[in-house]
Protein backbone atom coordinates (compact mmCIF):
# COMPACT_ATOMS: atom_id res chain seq x y z
CA UNK A 1 0.00 0.00 0.00
CA UNK A 2 1.32 3.59 -0.79
CA UNK A 3 1.96 5.14 1.82
CA UNK A 4 -0.54 8.51 1.95
CA UNK A 5 0.86 11.97 0.69
CA UNK A 6 2.03 14.91 3.26
CA UNK A 7 1.11 17.52 1.28
CA UNK A 8 -2.10 17.80 2.22
CA UNK A 9 -1.11 19.47 5.25
CA UNK A 10 0.72 21.67 3.93
CA UNK A 11 0.04 25.32 4.23
CA UNK A 12 1.94 28.35 2.98
CA UNK A 13 4.02 30.57 5.50
CA UNK A 14 4.47 33.96 3.30
CA UNK A 15 3.67 35.15 0.11
CA UNK A 16 7.20 34.61 -1.45
CA UNK A 17 8.39 31.36 0.10
CA UNK A 18 7.83 29.21 2.94
CA UNK A 19 5.72 26.48 3.94
CA UNK A 20 4.55 24.75 7.25
CA UNK A 21 4.39 20.63 7.50
CA UNK A 22 2.20 19.12 9.58
CA UNK A 23 2.12 16.05 10.42
CA UNK A 24 5.51 14.30 10.63
CA UNK A 25 7.58 12.82 13.75
CA UNK A 26 10.81 12.51 12.60
CA UNK A 27 11.96 11.32 15.91
CA UNK A 28 9.43 8.47 15.01
CA UNK A 29 10.97 7.34 12.05
CA UNK A 30 10.52 8.02 8.49
CA UNK A 31 10.66 6.63 5.32
CA UNK A 32 12.57 7.24 1.66
CA UNK A 33 9.21 8.43 0.46
CA UNK A 34 8.58 11.26 3.65
CA UNK A 35 12.45 12.75 1.96
CA UNK A 36 11.09 12.68 -1.79
CA UNK A 37 7.80 14.68 -0.73
CA UNK A 38 10.03 16.60 1.72
CA UNK A 39 12.39 17.59 -1.27
CA UNK A 40 9.36 18.12 -3.87
CA UNK A 41 8.53 20.58 -1.41
CA UNK A 42 11.77 22.15 -1.00
CA UNK A 43 11.67 22.65 -4.78
CA UNK A 44 8.80 24.41 -4.78
CA UNK A 45 8.86 26.83 -1.64
CA UNK A 46 12.30 27.08 -0.72
CA UNK A 47 11.87 26.91 2.67
CA UNK A 48 10.22 24.68 4.91
CA UNK A 49 8.74 24.45 8.98
CA UNK A 50 8.32 21.19 10.53
CA UNK A 51 6.67 22.06 14.00
CA UNK A 52 7.20 20.39 16.87
CA UNK A 53 10.38 18.01 16.05
CA UNK A 54 12.11 16.45 19.26
CA UNK A 55 15.17 15.33 17.74
CA UNK A 56 18.48 14.27 19.83
CA UNK A 57 21.92 16.08 17.93
CA UNK A 58 22.74 12.54 16.56
CA UNK A 59 19.04 12.40 15.16
CA UNK A 60 19.52 15.40 13.92
CA UNK A 61 22.46 14.63 11.93
CA UNK A 62 21.14 11.23 10.86
CA UNK A 63 17.96 13.06 8.94
CA UNK A 64 20.67 15.28 7.66
CA UNK A 65 22.52 12.49 6.36
CA UNK A 66 19.28 11.80 4.26
CA UNK A 67 19.60 15.20 2.35
CA UNK A 68 23.33 14.24 1.43
CA UNK A 69 26.93 14.80 2.84
CA UNK A 70 27.32 16.79 5.87
CA UNK A 71 29.75 20.17 6.63
CA UNK A 72 31.38 20.80 9.65
CA UNK A 73 31.70 24.23 10.51
CA UNK A 74 35.00 26.31 11.98
CA UNK A 75 33.34 28.13 14.38
CA UNK A 76 30.97 25.91 16.46
CA UNK A 77 30.58 21.89 17.26
CA UNK A 78 28.01 20.28 19.24
CA UNK A 79 29.91 18.09 21.61
CA UNK A 80 28.48 15.24 20.80
CA UNK A 81 29.68 15.29 16.83
CA UNK A 82 31.25 17.76 14.35
CA UNK A 83 28.89 17.84 12.03
CA UNK A 84 25.82 19.62 14.28
CA UNK A 85 26.49 23.12 15.05
CA UNK A 86 25.39 24.48 18.59
CA UNK A 87 24.87 28.29 18.34
CA UNK A 88 23.95 29.78 21.18
CA UNK A 89 24.18 33.16 22.51
CA UNK A 90 22.60 35.64 25.24
CA UNK A 91 22.95 39.74 25.28
CA UNK A 92 22.22 39.99 21.69
CA UNK A 93 20.54 43.15 22.00
CA UNK A 94 21.58 45.43 18.48
CA UNK A 95 25.07 43.96 18.11
CA UNK A 96 24.95 43.78 14.89
CA UNK A 97 27.23 41.15 12.47
CA UNK A 98 27.75 43.70 9.78
CA UNK A 99 30.89 43.44 7.07
CA UNK A 100 32.59 45.61 4.48
CA UNK A 101 29.48 46.47 3.75
CA UNK A 102 26.83 47.75 6.60
CA UNK A 103 23.35 47.83 4.46
CA UNK A 104 24.03 43.84 4.22
CA UNK A 105 23.42 44.00 7.83
CA UNK A 106 23.75 40.27 8.27
CA UNK A 107 21.89 38.82 5.42
CA UNK A 108 24.20 36.00 4.02
CA UNK A 109 23.74 32.68 2.36
CA UNK A 110 25.79 29.90 4.22
CA UNK A 111 29.08 29.41 3.75
CA UNK A 112 29.17 30.89 0.82
CA UNK A 113 32.97 31.28 1.03
CA UNK A 114 33.22 27.69 0.72
CA UNK A 115 34.26 25.65 -2.46
CA UNK A 116 30.88 23.28 -2.30
CA UNK A 117 28.43 25.60 0.08
CA UNK A 118 25.60 24.20 1.21
CA UNK A 119 22.55 23.81 -0.78
CA UNK A 120 20.46 23.00 2.48
CA UNK A 121 20.53 24.32 6.03
CA UNK A 122 18.59 23.16 8.93
CA UNK A 123 18.20 24.96 12.08
CA UNK A 124 16.42 23.71 15.20
CA UNK A 125 14.97 25.34 18.36
CA UNK A 126 16.25 24.12 21.71
CA UNK A 127 15.81 27.77 24.00
CA UNK A 128 14.09 30.64 23.09
CA UNK A 129 14.24 34.31 24.77
CA UNK A 130 10.27 35.55 25.56
CA UNK A 131 10.76 38.20 23.17
CA UNK A 132 12.55 38.28 19.91
CA UNK A 133 15.32 36.09 18.03
CA UNK A 134 13.37 36.10 14.77
CA UNK A 135 14.99 34.71 11.90
CA UNK A 136 13.99 37.10 8.70
CA UNK A 137 14.64 34.81 4.90
CA UNK A 138 14.65 36.21 1.40
CA UNK A 139 13.61 34.62 -1.94
CA UNK A 140 16.56 35.05 -4.17
CA UNK A 141 14.77 33.90 -7.54
CA UNK A 142 12.52 36.72 -6.75
CA UNK A 143 15.21 39.09 -6.06
CA UNK A 144 17.08 38.41 -9.89
CA UNK A 145 13.29 38.11 -11.53
CA UNK A 146 12.39 41.44 -10.61
CA UNK A 147 15.69 43.63 -11.69
CA UNK A 148 15.82 45.51 -15.03
CA UNK A 149 17.08 43.72 -17.68
CA UNK A 150 20.14 45.98 -18.13
CA UNK A 151 21.45 44.80 -14.47
CA UNK A 152 20.54 41.45 -15.87
CA UNK A 153 22.37 41.92 -18.68
CA UNK A 154 25.43 43.60 -17.00
CA UNK A 155 25.89 40.87 -13.92
CA UNK A 156 25.53 37.87 -16.33
CA UNK A 157 28.61 36.76 -15.96
CA UNK A 158 30.07 38.19 -13.47
CA UNK A 159 31.76 36.64 -10.62
CA UNK A 160 32.52 37.58 -6.93
CA UNK A 161 34.96 36.75 -4.29
CA UNK A 162 33.97 35.41 -1.06
CA UNK A 163 35.86 34.70 2.59
CA UNK A 164 35.30 32.92 5.52
CA UNK A 165 38.56 34.59 7.34
CA UNK A 166 35.72 36.08 9.61
CA UNK A 167 35.82 32.77 11.42
CA UNK A 168 40.03 32.25 11.49
CA UNK A 169 43.10 32.31 8.66
CA UNK A 170 42.74 29.08 7.72
CA UNK A 171 39.13 29.29 6.35
CA UNK A 172 38.91 29.45 2.50
CA UNK A 173 38.07 31.32 0.12
CA UNK A 174 36.18 31.08 -2.71
CA UNK A 175 34.92 32.91 -5.72
CA UNK A 176 31.18 32.03 -7.36
CA UNK A 177 28.63 33.72 -9.81
CA UNK A 178 26.75 36.51 -9.06
CA UNK A 179 23.59 35.15 -10.54
CA UNK A 180 23.46 30.90 -9.36
CA UNK A 181 22.08 28.59 -11.46
CA UNK A 182 19.42 26.33 -9.45
CA UNK A 183 21.28 23.16 -10.33
CA UNK A 184 17.94 20.73 -10.01
CA UNK A 185 15.24 23.56 -10.81
CA UNK A 186 17.18 25.36 -13.42
CA UNK A 187 15.94 29.00 -12.19
CA UNK A 188 17.97 31.92 -11.76
CA UNK A 189 18.91 33.45 -8.35
CA UNK A 190 21.22 36.57 -7.67
CA UNK A 191 24.35 34.88 -5.27
CA UNK A 192 26.29 37.74 -3.32
CA UNK A 193 25.65 38.53 0.60
CA UNK A 194 26.58 41.09 2.47
CA UNK A 195 28.59 39.04 4.85
CA UNK A 196 30.87 37.03 3.21
CA UNK A 197 31.31 38.74 -0.77
CA UNK A 198 33.78 41.28 -0.33
CA UNK A 199 34.21 42.20 -4.12
CA UNK A 200 33.46 41.76 -8.10
CA UNK A 201 36.21 40.19 -9.77
CA UNK A 202 37.76 42.09 -12.45
CA UNK A 203 36.06 45.15 -11.87
CA UNK A 204 37.39 48.44 -10.29
CA UNK A 205 37.17 48.72 -6.98
CA UNK A 206 34.51 51.83 -7.10
CA UNK A 207 32.50 50.38 -9.56
CA UNK A 208 32.57 46.82 -7.34
CA UNK A 209 30.71 48.43 -4.74
CA UNK A 210 28.35 50.27 -6.29
CA UNK A 211 27.27 47.11 -8.02
CA UNK A 212 27.28 45.10 -5.00
CA UNK A 213 25.15 48.01 -2.48
CA UNK A 214 22.57 48.11 -5.68
CA UNK A 215 22.34 44.30 -5.65
CA UNK A 216 22.35 43.57 -1.52
CA UNK A 217 19.63 46.17 -1.12
CA UNK A 218 17.34 45.10 -3.79
CA UNK A 219 18.14 41.70 -2.73
CA UNK A 220 16.21 42.37 0.70
CA UNK A 221 13.44 43.99 -0.60
CA UNK A 222 10.54 42.98 2.20
CA UNK A 223 8.08 42.08 -0.63
CA UNK A 224 10.94 38.75 -0.99
CA UNK A 225 11.04 38.02 2.82
CA UNK A 226 8.62 35.90 5.25
CA UNK A 227 9.98 36.36 8.94
CA UNK A 228 9.63 33.47 11.46
CA UNK A 229 9.01 33.70 14.80
CA UNK A 230 10.37 30.58 15.96
CA UNK A 231 8.86 28.12 18.99
CA UNK A 232 10.83 25.42 20.79
CA UNK A 233 11.30 22.32 18.30
CA UNK A 234 10.59 24.33 15.55
CA UNK A 235 12.71 22.96 12.81
CA UNK A 236 13.19 24.89 9.54
CA UNK A 237 15.03 23.55 6.32
CA UNK A 238 15.79 25.69 3.71
CA UNK A 239 17.63 25.99 0.13
CA UNK A 240 20.73 28.18 -0.01
CA UNK A 241 20.73 28.16 -3.61
CA UNK A 242 17.56 30.34 -3.67
CA UNK A 243 17.53 31.72 -0.09
CA UNK A 244 19.61 34.22 2.16
CA UNK A 245 18.62 34.98 5.55
CA UNK A 246 19.13 37.38 8.60
CA UNK A 247 18.96 36.21 12.83
CA UNK A 248 18.07 39.39 14.09
CA UNK A 249 19.23 40.56 17.25
CA UNK A 250 16.72 42.35 18.75
CA UNK A 251 16.78 39.78 22.43
CA UNK A 252 18.93 39.91 25.53
CA UNK A 253 17.50 36.11 27.06
CA UNK A 254 19.49 32.73 26.01
CA UNK A 255 18.83 31.82 22.70
CA UNK A 256 20.26 28.06 21.19
CA UNK A 257 20.04 26.14 18.12
CA UNK A 258 21.61 23.35 16.44
CA UNK A 259 22.70 23.06 12.88
CA UNK A 260 23.04 21.06 10.34
CA UNK A 261 24.40 22.44 6.57
CA UNK A 262 24.55 19.66 3.68
CA UNK A 263 26.80 20.15 1.01
CA UNK A 264 26.35 21.37 -2.34
CA UNK A 265 27.84 21.31 -5.53
CA UNK A 266 29.79 23.72 -6.73
CA UNK A 267 27.74 26.85 -7.85
CA UNK A 268 27.49 27.62 -11.61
Amino acid sequence: MAEPAIKNDVTRVGVSLGARVEGINLAAGYSEYTIRELRDLMLEHHLLVLPDQHLSALELEAFGREWGDLLTHPATKHRDTPYVQFIGGRARMFKFTVGVHPFGGGWHSDMTWHATPPHITGLHAQQLPAMGGDTAFANQHLAYETLDDATKEEIADLKAFHTGKVFGPDVEDSIHPVVRTHNESGRKALYVNGNFTKYICDMPDDDSEKLLFKLFAHATRPEFTYRHRWEINDLVLWDNRSVMHYAIGDYNELRTMHRIVVKGDVPV
